[in-house]
């Protein structure tokens, strides 16, 4: 029988590089098969013999360190902890979330002080479909007086709204008083509006009711008992019991705790969730501290059997409070649906025995002991404690240390550091530095792999102006290396290695490399948004590295907030308008499509700031130039002089514009062979320069580079709106309604809820990039793509036109959802949703071609040119 062994692979592999042993035997063997014809002593008398150990010796050594903990080979030698701390994310910064889920968010609201439980109901919102009419009503059109409209029954179909939620509170016990009732109500709604994601909505925020229950028994106690000390645990136990509380852990019993399964829990597990002020609460703890349906009198006896100094129950009898009617079930008693069990205390009855003489507690201390457990179970909540795991740092090693191997090379070699012994003739010394010669092939390698070992942070680090991927030390720990080398006067060892170690293109590989890897990380990939930048708008090099970067810098709030929603009450000037007060959404597709503003701001004409300034000449002449607005550094100024203000502003617009791209910038070289550059529009004539000389060509587009960044983050036309339909739905009598679509003949086509979980989302199409289609396609499938799954995107791409008339609507639309301003609340909600839905998508112009044309033009992609025919020059 053929015996087949299926190829596997296997963690363990052989390994020789620590056995000096091993590897001197596998270099002889080499050593035998490439010179057994010519070289046939191998004893280690032998000079090549000795070599050869020597550098196995080396190898083992290089291996060793290669071998060393990640930590180690990161460590610093100097400021260790805070070279850690910039290098990577702690888990608390990368591993937690925003609330998504109903247990996420009653967590994030259970670690708010004054707040014991919480829980998450959706709201019953209900609207009506018309459907012979089209249309949606607040209420049953049938049922108002007078009906709204004249369709039958059969018409109206009740749409329920999904996305809004009721949430209930319950205190802690020690709040009593309305005014702490209120603050911390307050305090739940601004964490609401600070963690609301997207499409989703919070309809009311109040107490949980509560049926009281009382508690009847009598109890015998031990001798040594303390009556008071007794009661008031059992008191408070019971309470517990009714309405438990979830528990917190602190990081290390998260750790050391077991599920049921006997498992533990893994750390991205742990911190998974809202990060918390108070220690990390198991969703096991939460549905521990559900609402209860039933009081078991079996669990209650359990619980006061456990308590020290309780030796029998006479009686025990659970009754719901102010009721005179007995349960039907003592053993089993109801709680009212969506209510709170809450223990009467002072309606309960509990008398003590001891050896059957009845004791009677003192209230007043019961009730004292009583609060004092009360206090210590809200101090162990609510103890502030937002604990994280340390970055590991290992021992700094010094792995770039190289030890020249000539110092273990017999001293009559005469190549270690005392040369070669007194007397040696010429041809001695030409063989000594052959055999230098030699060597230093070995050792620089040797070297320049344990200087690489030394960078392993630099390979990974996300600091776009890195500028080496490949790492070199120069061999110098010999004597007479300066001869060795035989360098030309004036250049350094450094100089002429670094000319050779690695040129432009392979550091901008190597980096691309590098960063794709750390990216890929996080399961994100640049190519296709590299392969469209590169080819429609000729990116260099260097602005996708700081892209990446940027990325990768700001990671755990774009991963974190991605679904997180903009925060609508805030009335403050810089939350409404001119705002970062944005989605997480749009912060997400800004960091990815490299949109360099994100602000909430006007995009149908840029905004220009005091730093783009016009000048008024001696003969009454005008000039632009545009200063930085940090360095005031002069980053662009006209090319020459003109007659009116408004000829200078409208040059100066279109100098920005065209030094947004990097296909408007002129090269020169001038006559001492410094750089500079000019900006010049499609006709190459030149309308902007920058007064500047650069010695060399990388720093020259190193310039470039960043005055195109900041071009594109403070003059630029690109950017979104994202509106949550559900934010549009009427809080007051007689507001509009949003349309709706109804297909009477396939119902499986009608959109009969326009609120729920929808979204549009509004772009220029004129931007700078938009207007590129390549671009916009690729735009708009991250767009789709990066939406959350169980929410339907209408993304326009409209004219500036429209811009200009949404934008200035959808101003006071903010204000007004705000709670800013009341005004004319109908007027604006009418004109705003009038102004959405008539805005319409704008396509990149296409020229028709004839039959024999290449060009395509695409349905959906590009709006209908004219046809242009082949004239006889064309032929």
């Amino acid at each position: 029988m053929l015996n087949l062994i299926e190829p596997v692979i296997t963690r363990e592999k052989e390994s020789i590089e620590l056995d000096i042993e091993q590897l001197y035997a596998g270099g002889l063997e080499i050593i035998r098969n490439l010179s057994s014809q010519v070289w046939t002593d191998y004893n280690v008398h032998d000079p090549g013999i000795t070599l050869l150990e020597v550098l196995c010796y080396a190898l083992t050594d290089l291996s060793y360190r290669a071998a060393l903990p990640v930590a180690d080979l990161l460590a610093t030698e100097e400021d260790n902890a805070s070279t850690m701390a910039e290098k990577f994310f702690t888990a608390r910064q990368i591993l937690p979330n925003r609330p998504v889920t109903e247990l996420d968010y009653r967590k994030l609201l259970i670690d708010l002080q004054g707040v014991k439980n919480a829980w998450l109901k959706p709201a019953s919102i209900t609207y009506y479909a018309d459907l012979p009419h089209a249309r949606l009503f607040d209420t049953n059109p049938l049922t108002a007086e007078p009906p709204l409209t004249d369709t039958h029954a059969s018409g109206i179909k009740p749409v329920e709204l999904c996305g809004v939620y009721d949430v209930l509170i319950d205190f802690m016990e020690d709040v009593t008083t309305a005014l702490e009732r209120d603050e911390i109500i307050d305090s739940v709604r601004e964490t609401l509006q600070d963690n609301r994601n997207l499409c989703e909505d919070f309809a009311s925020i109040g107490m949980v009711d509560s049926a009281e229950f009382v508690v009847c028994g009598e109890i015998e106690l031990t001798t040594d008992a303390d009556p008071v000390a007794v009661n008031a645990q059992l008191l408070f136990e019971l309470q517990d019991y009714m309405a438990p509380a979830p528990r917190n852990y602190s990081l290390t019993e998260m750790l050391t705790r077991r599920k049921a399964d006997g498992g533990h829990y893994p750390v991205d597990e742990i911190f998974n969730g809202p990060a918390l002020n108070s220690g990390f609460i198991p969703d096991d703890e939460l549905s521990k501290a559900e609402l209860k349906t039933q009081l078991r009198l079996s669990d209650v006896i359990n619980i006061i059997m456990d308590i020290p100094g309780v030796r029998a129950i006479k009686k025990l009898v659970i009754n719901r409070s102010g009721q005179a009617v007995p349960v039907t079930d003592v053993w089993l008693i109801n709680v009212p649906p969506g209510k709170k069990a809450l223990l009467n205390i002072a309606g309960s009855r509990l008398i003590f025995y001891k050896q059957s003489i009845p004791i009677l507690p003192e209230s007043n201390q019961v009730a004292e002991q009583y609060q004092q457990r009360v206090a210590a179970a809200r101090q162990l909540l609510e103890a502030q404690n937002q604990e994280d795991l340390a970055i590991p740092l290992g021992r700094y090693r010094s792995p770039h240390a190289y030890h020249s191997l000539r110092h273990d090379l017999p001293a009559v070699y005469g190549v270690g550091p005392a040369g070669l012994p007194p007397g040696g003739d010429a041809t001695r010394l030409a063989k000594a530095q052959q055999l230098k010669g030699y060597l230093l092939f070995f050792e620089q390698l040797l070297a320049n792999y344990l200087a690489q070992l030394a960078h392993v942070g630099d390979l990974f680090a996300t600091e776009p102006t890195l500028q080496r991927t490949y790492f070199y030390q120069a061999v110098n720990g010999f004597a007479d290396w300066q001869a060795l080398y035989n360098l030309p006067e004036g250049t350094t060892l450094v100089d002429a290695m670094e000319a050779t170690v690695e040129d432009k293109p392979a550091l901008v590989e190597r980096r691309q490399r590098f960063l794709n890897h750390l990216i890929a990380r996080f399961a994100e990939s640049f190519t296709e948004y590299a392969s469209v930048m590169a080819t429609a708008f000729h990116i260099s090099d260097s602005q996708l590295i700081q892209h990446k970067c940027q990325v990768l810098n700001n990671y755990p709030a774009i991963s974190s907030n991605r679904g997180q929603a903009y925060n609508y009450s805030l009335q403050d000037d810089d939350a409404l308008w001119n705002s970062d007060n944005v989605s997480g959404l749009e912060q997400r597709l800004a960091h990815l499509l490299d949109i360099k503003n994100y602000r909430r701001r006007n995009l149908s004409e840029i905004a220009y700031d005091i730093y783009a300034e016009l000048d008024a000449t001696p003969t009454d002449e005008f000039r632009f130039r545009i200063r930085h607005r940090e360095t005031a550094q002069i980053l662009l100024s006209s090319s020459t002089r003109y007659e009116t203000e408004e000829d200078a502003l409208t040059e100066m617009y279109q100098a920005i514009a065209l030094a947004s791209a990097r296909e408007n910038y002129q090269r020169k070289v001038a006559s001492n062979g410094t750089h500079y550059f000019n900006i010049i529009d499609a006709t190459s004539e030149v309308v902007a320069r920058r007064i500047e000389y650069f010695e060399t060509l990388e720093a020259m587009e190193l310039a470039i580079d960043e005055l195109i960044t900041y071009l594109q983050t403070h003059y630029n036309d690109e950017g979104m709106y994202v509106i949550e339909n559900l934010l549009l739905r009427p809080e007051q009598e007689g507001e509009p309604m949003l349309p709706i679509c109804v297909d009477v003949n396939c119902e499986q086509c009608s959109d009969l809820d326009p609120y729920s979980y929808r979204l549009h989302i509004i772009l220029p199409a004129y931007g700078a990039r938009f207007s590129n289609s390549h671009f916009r396609q690729f735009a708009e499938s991250v767009i789709r793509a990066e939406v959350p799954a169980h929410i339907l995107p209408k993304v326009c791409w409209i004219s500036r036109e429209d811009m200009a008339a949404l934008e200035g609507l959808y101003r006071s639309w903010v204000s007004l959802k705000s709670g800013r301003t009341n005004a004319n609340r109908t007027t604006i909600l009418t004109n705003f949703i009038d102004q959405l839905y008539r805005v319409k998508n704008v396509y990149p112009p296409e020229q028709l071609g004839d039959c024999s044309s290449d060009s395509k033009f695409i349905l959906g992609s590009a709006s209908l040119g004219s046809f242009s025919p082949a004239t006889d020059d064309d032929q």
